[in-house]
């Protein structure tokens, strides 16, 4: 990310009123684009496939004491696919996430398949620990995995002995070895709130009949946008098997969660900035600095994508000056004179969601990251500003823009300019919340559209 520019003094202003943009999620899929490739160039591209995985797998052994320092050690025994044997009375359903934002947006899926197919556990996969600590303590899985490597045939072995009912894949996660063991296995998967950027699109396209082979094994495509539909299919998915179903992160909603795990939030001008990367603390805590100066009251809660790098915002944090406390150290209140509240926990986020007057979702300074949910904020009435990079949430963010709900920023400066617009009136806070509210209802009936996509597959109703 470039270098934050300086900053300069906010002004209270309201934005212009946008014109409300239409939800694609019920726009048909496109017209097919490619033909998918014949068996044989399919087995040559899985063996090129497997080839590289074992290039890699030599490469990781010389790297090993570095990978163990990044915390890769952490079980390795699940990432070759060394999983407890299966003790299911019924083959299970199988679900993968790649990380945490991914795992929680699935929470209403897993309800629902908790509901309808009360017999089968539930087998949960992840590609970071993070991710599988929520599929072990948000969503209750039955057995929570790291995803085995995708190459070498590791998936397949875990396969042939979980022998799950179906695969669902949220979000992105086209692993085509995954794909491949739960066809060999007569396991028929669906990608559910599918996303595909162009980035990756593009990068796909790379690797030749690949990812067509792969999208050949998917039974059903459920996915979040029409430019994503378009996507998925330019990349090689049979049209019939695509429709746009909408973001399951949208059918989250604020009700039955706990209330914020601390106090001291009541009464204060709580300002939240969510999964933040490298960069985008410093912008932050620079709008802050200029707003602490007007409000005294205020509180920023800051929230970290990754927990690695939780020590090093401390540090940035300490060599602010700032008054700064983290969540882990308090128990009760958060006490009157801290400036900032390090959220360095996991899943938290919308717990305090509902005390917060503004927020901040990162990710979205970066072109390289694309964005994280842009809707999670507006679900709890809380009006939102991001960076310009949203391709990863184009849809959702486009919608909140529209309705005057959210602020794309690029400086500390705009980022306060913003804030303080809302932070003067509570009103105008409240306001720009619920439009925001009424754009993040409008699209949840993802869950129900990404329901009758996969019943079918489920034998169920």
């Amino acid at each position: 990310m470039p270098a934050v520019p300086p900053d300069d003094a906010p002004s209270v202003r309201s934005a212009p009123r946008r014109a409300a943009a239409p939800d694609d999620a019920t726009r048909p899929a496109p017209a097919p684009r490619h033909a998918p490739p014949s068996p044989l160039a399919a087995r040559l591209a899985y063996w090129g496939y497997d080839l590289a995985g074992g290039v890699a797998a030599l490469a990781a052994v010389g790297a090993w004491p570095w990978l163990r320092q990044r915390g890769f050690g952490d079980g390795v025994e699940q990432r070759l696919g060394r999983l407890p044997a299966p003790a299911w009375a019924q083959p299970p359903l199988w679900l993968h996430c790649a990380s945490v934002g991914e795992a929680l947006s699935a929470a209403p899926l897993v309800g629902r398949l908790r509901e309808r197919c009360p017999n089968r556990p539930l087998v949960v996969s992840t590609t970071t620990l993070t991710g599988r600590a929520v599929a072990r303590d948000e969503l209750g899985a039955d057995l929570a995995t790291l995803l085995p490597v995708d190459a070498l045939r590791r998936v397949d072995r875990v396969f042939r002995h979980q022998r799950p009912r179906a695969l669902l894949v949220v979000e992105t996660e086209l692993w085509p070895g995954l794909l491949r063991a739960a066809a060999r296995v007569g396991a028929p998967a669906a990608i559910v709130s599918g996303r595909l950027s162009a980035r990756t699109a593009e990068r796909a396209r790379w690797a030749g009949p690949l990812f067509p082979a792969a999208l050949a094994e998917v039974a059903a495509f459920g996915m979040q946008s029409a430019a994503d539909a378009e996507r998925i299919i330019a990349l090689g998915a049979a049209p019939a098997r695509v429709r746009v179903t909408g973001s399951l992160k949208a059918a989250r909603q604020a009700s039955g969660l706990a209330p914020p795990p601390l106090g001291g939030l009541d009464g204060r001008r709580v300002l939240l900035a969510a999964s933040t990367h490298a960069g985008e603390e410093a912008l932050v805590l620079q709008a802050c600095a200029t707003l602490t100066r007007v409000y005294r009251d205020a509180l920023l809660i800051l929230a970290p994508r990754r927990p690695e790098r939780f020590a090093v915002v401390a540090e940035l944090l300490a060599a602010g000056g700032v008054r700064w406390a983290r969540r882990s150290a308090l128990q009760g209140d958060v006490p009157a004179d801290v400036q900032v509240l390090l959220l360095d926990s996991v899943g938290e986020v919308a717990r305090f969601l509902p005390a917060a007057w503004v927020a901040f979702v990162g990710g979205t300074l970066n072109e390289s990251v694309g964005g994280h949910n842009v809707l999670e904020p507006a679900t709890y009435g809380r009006p939102t500003a991001f960076g310009p990079h949203t391709a990863n949430v184009a849809a959702a963010a486009a919608a909140l823009r529209a309705a005057d709900a959210a602020e794309v920023v690029r400086t500390p400066g705009e980022l306060a300019q913003y804030w303080d617009g809302l932070l003067a009136r509570r009103e105008a806070a409240d306001a720009a919340g619920a439009r925001g509210r009424a754009v993040a209802t409008a699209r949840a009936g993802a869950l129900e559209r990404t329901w009758e996509l996969i019943a079918p597959l489920l034998g169920v109703e």
